[in-house]
């Protein structure tokens, strides 16, 4: 029976790697070559406004390169927590073609029962192609900062009244008088701008207006991190407003991928300018959420390629106006 056993061992180690291999997907070193993120904090449970920290890992091919989320990405990426600050990035190597890069923000949040912990986008960029990965999301309770003899607080007494002098009551009508007042102009302003801002509709002097913020940016040299994203900030707005005048697209309010999207569904715009506008606001999230940093000559180039985009859009809407135009003189 030993021999058997032993026997039966010696033949079935081998087949359990074989079946587990194929489990796996029969592809071994593709399996090993994926990246995976996650995300991991320091406590098991937390206090409102209390700092823990939070740990972004990426397990990824040696031949790319990582980027993190910007601590000042905000809720947007992070959720219900605040980011405080971020450490620096370190890197291991786990074998000679993977490395695993890790950071650790500092962060708290002031949700009440749990923090929510959304999906963290990581960035892995080889070449000229960048693929974002997110971290599964999570969870994390928070405790609450009420002792267990919360039962025992009582609400506070009323205070006793006093009569309040006649000079009192005037006083609060004046007050009131010019808060009616501040209400009644903010109002107003409020009224004005907003048919003079950004979704105003002004198609003729949309391409002018953000030519000439292009131009400006010429003569800026975004060379610190600080001046590179106000730069790509400046950058695509000029862009994004000209989309919501002129092209109709809610750009102003839709990610990078949705404003493509948009404009995929337009067949009057071509494809060589939608993908070289979706270079040029791809090149600007990294800098403004990942902490990229181009060089000057790079930033240059971007901004060409963002003025040929403009040009091409503005020429295609000409031309269907003029078309257009046209079409209503034969009609008629």
């Amino acid at each position: 029976m030993q021999r058997r056993m032993r026997g039966w061992t010696w033949i079935g180690g081998p087949l359990l790697v074989v079946l587990g291999l194929l489990h796996a997907g029969g592809h071994p070193a593709r399996a090993q070559s994926e990246p995976r993120v996650e995300a991991r904090v320091s406590a098991d449970s937390v206090k409102i406004g209390e700092r823990f920290t939070l740990t972004l890992v990426a397990a990824r091919a040696a031949d790319r390169d990582v980027m993190f989320p910007s601590v000042d990405a905000g809720s947007a990426v992070f959720g219900d927590l605040h980011a405080v600050r971020r450490g620096a990035v370190r890197t291991r190597r786990s074998s000679t073609a993977r490395r695993v890069d890790s950071v650790a923000y500092e962060v708290t949040t002031f949700a009440l029962d749990s923090a929510r912990v959304p999906v963290l986008p990581v960035r892995l960029a080889s070449g000229g192609d960048t693929t974002v990965v997110g971290t599964p999301p999570r969870t994390v309770p928070v405790v609450s900062v009420v002792g267990p003899d919360a039962e025992a607080l009582r609400t506070p007494a009323a205070l006793i009244p006093f009569p309040r002098p006649a000079w009192v009551w005037g006083l609060l009508g004046l007050l009131t008088a010019a808060v009616l007042g501040g209400g009644a102009y903010g109002w107003w302003r409020w009224r004005t701008h907003d048919q003079d801002g950004p979704d105003a509709p002004d198609p003729e002097r949309a391409y002018e207006a953000a030519s000439a913020q292009l131009r400006r940016l010429e003569r800026r040299h975004p060379s610190g991190p600080e001046a590179a994203k106000a730069f790509y900030v400046d950058l695509t707005e000029a862009l994004r407003v000209y989309l919501v005048r002129r092209v109709g697209v809610r750009a102003l309010e839709q990610t990078t991928a949705e404003v493509v999207a948009a404009l995929r569904r337009r067949p009057e715009v071509r494809e060589e300018t939608i993908q070289r506008l979706r270079a040029v606001l791809e090149q600007a999230d990294l800098v403004k959420f990942a902490d990229a940093q181009p060089p000057p000559a790079e930033s240059q180039a971007v901004l060409d390629d963002a003025q040929a985009v403009l040009d091409a859009l503005e020429a295609t809407r000409r031309r269907d106006e003029a078309r257009a135009t046209d079409d209503a003189s034969s009609s008629a």
